[in-house]
């Protein structure tokens, strides 16, 4: 499975130990990292009414297993600015209501849509303990605005008991208020910040002090892009200065912003699978969020890409639900850990192409397993429990020509030495082709004579829309989204006396090398990292203490902790200004994008 006739080969020296990784190590990764977002209007949907989704659940069930917790999920997106909560019997139901009364400012009214308390209690039919980080309405301003907003958030935090209620976003995307219609023009930042800090404070002595939570709750700005050539007043560096740093961010958990690598009608070229699986293209769509991340650490609080995608708003066939969209994405959920991002959602509608998997019925298909989903499962067994994963990446010599851009390495560590090595080969080769091989020769001489255990990523091509595999295991073969194990051997290589190994990786395919046994199946826990995972926003966990034991036990969350003040408001580095010349790749432009806002919400 990893041979071909048709071979090159490139060379790498790793890191043995976190210490000599370089810059570019990541945050500890906590054990939700890598998690998903649900459009609001499509939450019964994903998670079910009466009864759980059994896709759903079992597949979020899973990537908990892989972990200890749950993938963090955030419910969020353009219709959260378009749902108004009511109490009363008639909306209590397992839907979203049109409201019959709207009245609100918009294309889409601010006050569309009215769910009730249904909404909320399905919420509790996730897997117990996920963390999620709720969406609340900042779009409407009737009379009523404040209590609104507190009474959705009380009832959001008076109903999850199941999963666990970790922070609120205040508004999505407010830097497109204008142009949705939401805001009057002249409206800015200055603008946003005042109107946040209101709504949170309110919030916060309302509701949350008497939960006992923490002020700590809250993560602006949910932007869309700070990446304009008009002015970039959204940016973390310019926030600062607003009311948002209220009383030194004590409403802060940490920064939330949005990014797609390419939006459909909105990016200013047509893209390609080929463009896809050049990695170097994600590198240039993520320099203003690599920037913004940065100022995140000048302040002292976590980094989180809470709505992320390779396509938005509903993927592309034949890109997005295709095996080269799984590589695609655990590349760039690596990527994003080594440029200090803290958490990572990939956001999910029903009728998208680019989710993980379909929930209901679509477009003459049944529910089923995409293939991007094995991403999430190899990410997982890759973090493990030990809650001490930190990643880097490899630097890569003498990469063929034919090669650049399409291979990644990344130095995977626990308890700060060489727990594995990701090896990711992009090359396009398709289903029924032979395709080359890519030998990734390492020197490994502080690991001399071990054994490196392979766990392979695999489909029969970058096309593939089925039958792939992580680990000897399909997600796709039980009908339910449960794991069957295909291939149960433990596949081996053996690093020679003098430190060196060559391990070959197909085009098309990702690799891990792993000391100690598979991943997967590593049962060491570090109980006093969860703790510290536990206890701060790291990667949007907010609070919580940890149980005592072996690997099955978990940070548990909830629990209230001293809010933090923000470490410091100024010193950051001047971000570089954009270049006209270069492809866009995907900044949202926002006149384009108000047009485009209805597509994201279902009715």
């Amino acid at each position: 499975m990893l041979h071909s006739t048709s071979a090159q080969s490139l060379s790498a020296t790793p890191a043995s130990s976190q210490s000599g990784a370089g810059t570019s190590l990541s945050p500890v990764l906590g054990p939700s990292y890598a998690g998903v977002g649900i459009e609001p209007t499509n939450l019964f949907d994903y998670l079910g009414t009466t009864i759980a989704n059994n896709l759903t659940y079992n597949l979020l069930s899973t990537l908990g297993g892989y972990t200890g917790v749950p993938p963090h999920l955030r419910i969020g997106g353009n219709s959260g600015d378009n749902i108004i909560y009511n109490s009363g019997s008639q909306y209590n139901g397992y839907q979203v209501y049109n409201n019959p009364s709207a009245s609100g400012p918009g294309t889409i009214k601010t006050d569309a849509y009215i769910v009730g308390s249904g909404y909320y209690q399905v919420m509790n039919l996730l897997p117990k303990g996920t963390p999620i980080t709720y969406g609340l309405n900042m779009a409407y301003e009737g009379t009523d605005y404040l209590t609104q907003i507190e009474n959705q958030a009380n009832v959001a935090v008076t109903t999850l008991k199941n999963a666990t209620l970790v922070g609120f976003e205040i508004g999505n995307e407010p830097d497109l208020y204008v142009q949705n219609g939401y805001r009057p023009s002249g409206w800015t930042a200055t603008n946003f910040g005042t109107e946040w800090a209101g709504r949170v404070s309110a919030i916060y002595s309302n509701v949350l002090q008497k939960m006992n939570l923490p002020t700590n709750f809250f993560e602006p700005p949910a932007t869309a892009t700070t990446a304009t050539k008009s002015g970039q007043q959204y940016r973390i560096s310019n926030l600062v200065n607003t009311d948002v740093a209220t009383q030194n961010g004590i409403y802060v958990a940490g920064w939330n912003q949005h990014d797609y690598y390419y939006y459909v009608n909105v990016s200013d070229y047509t893209l390609t699978l080929s463009l896809l699986l050049d990695t170097s293209t994600l590198v240039t769509q993520l320099t203003e969020w690599k920037g913004q991340a940065a100022q995140a650490v000048v302040t002292g609080k976590p980094y989180y890409l809470r709505e992320f995608g390779s396509v938005g708003p509903t993927g592309l066939q034949g890109i997005t639900n295709v095996f080269a969209n799984t590589l695609w994405t655990l590349n760039a959920l690596l990527y994003c850990a080594t440029i200090q991002m803290n958490s990572v959602q990939i956001h999910m509608t029903s009728n998208s192409y680019a989710s993980p998997w379909q929930p209901i019925p679509f477009n003459g298909e049944q529910p089923h397993v995409r293939t991007t989903y094995y991403a999430f499962a190899a990410l997982a067994q890759v973090i493990g429990k030990s809650c001490t994963t930190r990643v880097a990446p490899v630097t890569l010599n003498n990469v063929p020509s034919a090669y650049t851009n399409n291979v990644n390495v990344y130095a995977v560590y626990q308890f700060g030495n060489l727990r594995s090595l990701v090896m990711i080969n992009t090359k396009a080769s398709y289903s029924g082709s032979t395709g080359g091989t890519m030998n990734f020769q390492f020197n490994l001489p502080s690991q001399s004579g071990q054994t490196l255990h392979l766990s392979t990523l695999t489909a029969a091509g970058v096309d593939s829309t089925s039958n792939t595999t992580w680990n000897g295991i399909s997600y796709e073969q039980s009908g339910d989204g449960t794991a069957t194990v295909t291939d149960s051997s433990d596949h081996t290589v053996q690093i020679s006396s003098s430190g060196s190994i060559s391990i070959p990786v197909r085009d098309s395919q990702a690799v891990v090398a792993a000391f100690n046994g598979k991943v997967g199946d590593e049962q060491n826990v570090d109980t006093s990292a969860c703790q510290t995972l536990a206890t701060k926003p790291e990667g949007g966990e907010n609070t919580g203490q940890t149980q005592s034991g072996d690997a099955s036990s978990a940070p548990v969350f909830g629990a209230s902790s001293p809010a933090p003040t923000f470490k410091a408001t100024g010193g950051f580095m001047s971000s570089a200004k954009m270049d006209s010349t270069v492809p866009t790749f995907a900044i949202l432009i926002p006149t384009i994008l108000c047009i485009l806002l209805q597509v994201l919400r279902l009715d």
